[in-house]
């Protein structure tokens, strides 16, 4: 489905064909309470459901776009409010059941919420449901008030919403004194947070997730600013983009005997470079119009194409491709980025 975002502008109908067949393939597989599988064996035909948290929210972006269904959206939508679990008005999601399906990302999920707002605005559309707007506002509220971190050491009001007597102060209602973990990483920053679980928080940047929190229309214009200063300052541009800074090392509350080699620091989903990332870089630039950062921005992102022959992901310092290369989402996003640029506008929404 993110490759859908740009490749269907490719005048080629072997293409057009196949993304139509992807979107029916996904949906034919919806379970009956309304999941999408993250993806379907092309052989055996068989649904996987494993990273199941953002699958369902891209199908409603990507056939948005494509061949719209709103009884398959509103009963991916259903779906969704069972996974606001605490019923607080985000999703919940357990860890590496999303994109970063070997990672640590788990509870309410930074990415995973913006995704449902422009999942949730798509819908609107398609369903013709103003009530699905408010919906999405409501969300765009929640992310703003528990997951942007001010640059003030004040975790209290990140982890409120995980006591039983839910307040924002240091002590609950017998006068016990309330845990509050400290802040370690960034801690004079501002950024979103990248997940919020119970009484605990994740400290790192996540690009994705805060590029999607400027496209999504969640971060207003002061926000988005100290977004994209950011990743300028922390050179996560220098190759578009690097997923997240500071990368998690040995010893770090969100480091996991899981990664292995795969996600030691710099590779992979732990501060890796991913060109796909890159394409959502570019659309936030033309966002906020500032089309020549967008445009070099976009070849910077060429380059990388072509160094990789459009790879999964590169290494966080030297760039090395290290992936495997011919990835449609790779290129899809590059065809998206060089759109946005092209029309001085982002086509997320129908």
């Amino acid at each position: 489905m993110i490759s859908l975002l740009g490749a269907r502008f490719a005048r080629d109908s072997f293409i057009q064909d196949a993304l139509r067949q992807s979107v029916e393939t996904l949906r034919r597989s919806q379970t009956a309470a309304g999941a999408i599988p993250n993806n379907v064996d092309c052989q055996t035909l068989r649904p996987n459901f494993r990273a199941y948290a953002d699958g369902g929210l891209w199908w409603i972006v990507g056939s948005a776009l494509l061949d719209p269904d709103a009884e398959t959206t509103a009963a991916i939508l259903r779906w969704c409010e069972c996974q606001d679990v605490d019923q607080s008005g985000l999703l919940s999601m357990q860890e590496s059941t999303d994109w970063q399906d070997l990672f640590c990302t788990r509870g309410k999920g930074l990415y995973l919420n913006c995704l449902y707002v422009l999942a949730l605005r798509a819908a609107a559309r398609i369903i013709r449901d103003n009530a699905l707007t408010e919906r999405a506002e409501a969300v765009c509220r929640k992310i703003n008030n528990w997951m942007w971190y001010n640059g003030d050491a004040d975790m209290l009001r990140h982890i409120s919403h995980t006591f039983s007597t839910e307040t924002r102060q240091d002590r609950d209602s017998l006068g016990r004194k309330r845990f509050v973990p400290p802040k370690l990483r960034l801690r004079d920053e501002q950024h979103y947070l990248p997940w919020l679980g119970f009484r605990a928080v994740g400290e790192w940047f996540d690009t994705l997730g805060n590029l999607m929190a400027i496209l999504a229309g969640v971060a207003d214009a002061e926000q988005t600013a100290t977004i994209l200063d950011f990743i300028r300052r922390h050179n996560l541009d220098r190759w578009p983009c690097a997923s997240l800074a500071p990368p998690v090392r040995p010893g770090d509350p969100d480091w996991r005997d899981y990664y292995g080699l795969l996600n030691v620091p710099g590779h992979y989903h732990n501060g890796g470079v991913w060109p796909f990332i890159g394409g959502f870089y570019v659309a936030a630039l033309v966002k906020t119009a500032r089309p020549d950062d967008a445009s070099e921005a976009l070849n910077s992102l060429a380059e990388l194409n072509l160094r990789g022959e459009f790879n999964e992901w590169h290494h966080g310092e030297t760039g090395e491709p290290m992936g495997i290369k011919d990835q449609a989402w790779s290129a899809g996003m590059f065809l998206f980025a060089e759109e946005c640029v092209r029309r001085g506008a982002v086509p997320l929404l129908p």
